[in-house]
């Protein structure tokens, strides 16, 4: 049985099949890009930089 190699994933073509819809967009330093929350409508690649994810508990901690 042969195993099937996995397949690259490759953002940029990814990006450029998305179509209509997508939105690039350039974010400054410990801007928020998304609230715990908020009604998640959208899907967000980081393309450059890195990002800071946090969940806050019910007792209000990080």
């Amino acid at each position: 049985m042969r195993k099937r190699g996995r397949a690259s994933f490759d953002p940029k073509e990814f990006l450029a099949k998305v179509g209509e819809g997508k939105t690039i967009s350039k974010y400054r330093k410990d801007q928020i890009v998304f609230s715990q929350g908020e009604v998640a409508d959208a899907v967000f690649y980081i393309q450059q930089g890195k990002i800071k994810l946090t969940v806050v508990s019910e007792q209000g901690k990080e």
